[in-house]
């Protein structure tokens, strides 16, 4: 098992013999064998733009040795060290601060020390050098002579703002080896601030030689600590922040006031005593930003001048003041931002700061108390559409999306009368049911399956009406056959469904009745207030539901309505417990796609479906899918196959977020690519992916299932999280390399697709219904709950 630290690299492949590495940012794809490197002897790889520290390490497997690549000087190196070596080479200046002759830290490699007491090893550590946080306790009897203290530092181990305190508690018997992460990202001239123990840390005056040690830790967020009197402002009589610390992450200012210097943790807006009140608005290729913008703290007028993105290097623009020297009036101005200024990097959302003409200090707040998620303008901009909105924190964020139908003029006049209109259904005596699939584009999932059988087998006291896209290849027949039950996507009809619905009855959430994302705050907070029931095109139980970004769906951060969600099994009820939901939030139907889910007649594809990557979509959205390790899996599935001479039966099936752009890309395996993973699931009679739910949808129709899991680490690294399918419960074999996957592939080839007993066992753990009952189940449901 490897680290990886940092995300700029991807570790495309790594054996006993050779480690491969891609560098986005460079596009620079780089091999190593490791019988041609030298041990102890740094192999430059390149110049990267990141401080020196950790990037990536590993244990060359079936050796005594490791691999680091490590950062030097702005320059990315690869070295192998053998774990026998006790005299390394000084790559990085570590500086090792022993308190006791006798008891004493030496360092051993790289980034690994040990613990010594005269020629005793006492301890092995290491992890100076990354940004993991580190704080262990290991028990042992340390005869520390004269010392009558509780706790005794034993060692200092410092690079950079790396910090290891080694701390020994004489009571229990303990050694606490502790990682610090301390920087100064500003730093006043005459205020040291150094790292005193593994709590602590010394404010030194240099001037007037006064000191303070302070517990970090119990620093207050909303009560300033107090440092150094009223005495000392006469020294800093043009400052208002003198330094900014950093500690584990989290920041610290220290800053003058009119009685003396204090001390605070993390509130910037104290710190500068920062008012605002600000409108925006729109104007040819810009966005204006006006209206008061004050700092009221001791000598911050006009300090903080200045508009970011991201961070301290995209500065996008000064605050003008046009009556500056005017008493009351010098509050007032503007910022103007160029549209094309946010547009950074293609990433989706980035949010704005303000800060001086060298870093950011806090948020940009339209005011005091913003309200949260609200869209202040949106404007189109080519094919994009850009957003200025709030997040869930209150600041100011830049979004932006492709442009679509519903921000048209003429939508926002349908969706204006609509909601008009909806008053005068305020008593009607009927439901109202809208179903739908992902973005109102599709029919070919559950919800068109309950819809079907609520047409064709119930009678209803509600209305019940599918959306769909017009463009929608299945529009025409379904039309046709449920007339005006179908309502068009962008219609009036449409809009003013959306005023009028009790229930959606979905595969998806409720935003897709119109669009994954949506900045139209009237519209969007009547979908959110609709009640759900989440019908799932899935069985939840293959990426991990506790990754950060699967944390807008836990029940206690969601803004949907969420009524009832359908479930397969009391194993995939476990997964939505880890997201607060209690059993009477979910009812245990299966999936109604499920009864429909037959292969056809000849099936004989071999369908590779990596899931779908959160994190590289600002790439894949701008045609910069060549950059990411999503277009790289499938180029590496495509030769493994080619080499095979399996080509002419790999079908490839993107997630439906990047399947166009993938199709786009690869015009030449055009022939091989399917943009619906429905259709893909009919023809496929081998079926493999990562961590994509689909597999179960293709090994309930009968098709081999294979976990390629090649990326393992580098994913459960992305998702921050460990998905709950694992190498006990997988129903079906596990391709740890492209050559593993070849060989399964071809033994389901020779065995006839039989899947053996074991994963049929698995299976029906997941799964629990195989009786193409569950549209019945889930319809006697809403029956029952009087919803149809």
């Amino acid at each position: 098992m490897y680290k990886l630290y940092h995300n700029f690299i991807e570790i495309l492949n790594l054996d006993e013999h050779k480690l491969v590495i891609y560098i986005d940012e460079i596009e620079k794809l780089s091999t190593f064998e490791f019988k041609e490197l030298n041990v102890n002897d740094s192999k430059w790889i390149c110049k990267i733009d990141v401080k020196d520290q950790m990037i990536f390490e590993s244990t060359i497997d079936h050796s005594n040795e490791m691999i680091y690549l490590y950062a030097k000087d702005q320059n990315l190196y690869i070295l192998k060290e053998s774990s026998d070596m006790i005299q390394p080479k000084q790559i990085h200046s570590i500086e090792i601060n022993n308190q006791f002759e006798k008891i004493y830290v030496k360092q051993l490699g790289l980034d690994r020390y040990g613990l010594y007491s005269g020629e005793k090893e006492l301890l092995l550590f290491s992890g100076l050098l990354n940004v993991d946080e580190i704080n262990q306790n290991y028990k042992m009897d340390l005869a520390i002579d004269g010392e009558e203290k509780r706790f005794v530092d034993i060692s200092f181990i410092i690079y950079g703002l790396f910090h290891f305190v080694i701390t020994y508690d004489c009571q229990n018997k303990e050694l606490n080896v502790r990682k610090i992460l301390f920087d100064v990202m500003q730093e006043h001239k005459e205020i040291e601030v150094t790292v005193n123990n593994r709590n602590q840390i010394k404010i030194l005056n240099k001037v007037t030689e006064q000191k303070k040690i302070v517990n970090f830790r119990l620093v207050p967020t909303y009560q300033p600590l107090k440092i150094f009197g009223k005495d000392t402002l006469e020294q800093f009589k043009e400052d208002n922040i003198l330094n900014i610390l950093v500690i584990n992450k989290q920041r610290y200012y220290i800053y003058v006031r009119t009685n003396g210097v204090y001390l605070v943790r993390g509130n910037p807006y104290l710190v500068t005593k920062h008012t605002s009140r600000l409108r925006i608005f729109s104007l040819f290729n810009s966005f204006y930003v006006y209206g008061r913008l004050t700092h009221y703290a001791y000598n911050s007028d006009q300090k903080y001048e200045y508009l970011y993105i991201r961070n301290s290097e995209h500065q996008l623009a000064k605050f003008t003041r046009p009556f500056r020297k005017i008493k009351f009036l010098k509050r007032y101005g503007f910022f103007k931002i160029s549209l094309n200024d946010l547009d950074l990097d293609s990433r989706i959302h980035n949010n704005l700061f303000v800060g001086n003409d060298h870093r950011i200090i806090h948020s940009l707040r339209l005011k005091k108390r913003d309200k949260k998620v609200k869209t202040y303008i949106t404007k189109k901009n080519g094919d994009k559409l850009q957003v200025l909105r709030t997040n869930l924190f209150g600041n100011v964020t830049s979004t932006i999306i492709p442009y679509s139908e519903e921000y048209s003029l003429f939508s926002k006049v349908k969706i204006k009368v609509a909601s008009i209109l909806s008053s005068f259904y305020k008593d009607k005596k009927y439901g109202v049911n809208l179903f739908f699939e992902k973005k109102s584009d599709k029919a070919d999932e559950s919800a068109i399956r309950v819809y079907d059988y609520v047409q064709e087998n119930c009678q209803t006291d509600s209305k019940n009406y599918f959306i769909l896209n017009k463009k929608s290849s299945a529009y025409p027949a379904l039309k046709a056959k449920y007339g005006k039950g179908i309502i068009p996507k962008y219609s009036l009809r449409h809009y003013l469904s959306i005023f009028n619905a009790s229930y959606f009855i979905s595969s998806e959430l409720s935003n897709h009745v119109l669009n994954d994302r949506l900045y139209i705050d009237h519209l969007r907070e009547r979908i959110m207030s609709v009640p759900l029931v989440f019908l799932q095109h899935g069985i939840m139980f293959a990426k991990p539901v506790d990754n950060p970004m699967a944390f807008g769906f836990h029940k206690d951060k969601n803004q949907y309505n969420i009524y009832k969600s359908v479930i397969s099994s009391e194993l995939e009820a476990g997964e939505f417990y880890k997201m607060n939901y209690d059993r009477d939030d979910l009812i245990l139907t299966g999936l109604a796609t499920f009864d429909h889910a037959k292969l056809v007649e000849g099936a004989d594809k071999i369908a590779f479906m990596p899931t779908y990557r959160y994190w590289e979509e600002g790439l894949i959205y701008t045609n910069r899918i060549e950059e990411t390790s999503y277009y790289r899996v499938l180029i590496k599935i495509i030769k493994s196959f080619e080499e095979a001479g399996l080509l002419d039966r790999l079908l490839l099936v993107p997630h439906n977020k990047f399947s166009q752009y993938v199709y786009q890309n690869l015009p030449q395996y055009k022939h091989i690519i399917s943009d619906n993973p429905s259709e893909a699931l009919k023809v496929s009679k081998v079926f493999i992916t990562d961590y994509s739910s689909a597999i179960y949808d293709a090994q309930y129709r009968g098709a081999y299932p294979i976990f390629y899991w090649e990326e393992k680490d580098y994913l459960i690294r992305q998702y921050k999280a460990i998905p709950p399918v694992n190498e006990e419960n997988a129903p079906g074999p596990i391709a740890y390399n492209t050559q593993d996957l070849i060989r399964i592939v071809k033994h389901a080839i020779d065995h006839q697709y039989v899947v053996e007993d074991e994963y049929k066992e698995k299976y029906l753990k997941i799964n629990s219904f195989n009786d193409n009952q569950n549209t019945k189940r889930i319809t006697d449901f809403l029956k029952e709950h009087q919803i149809i």
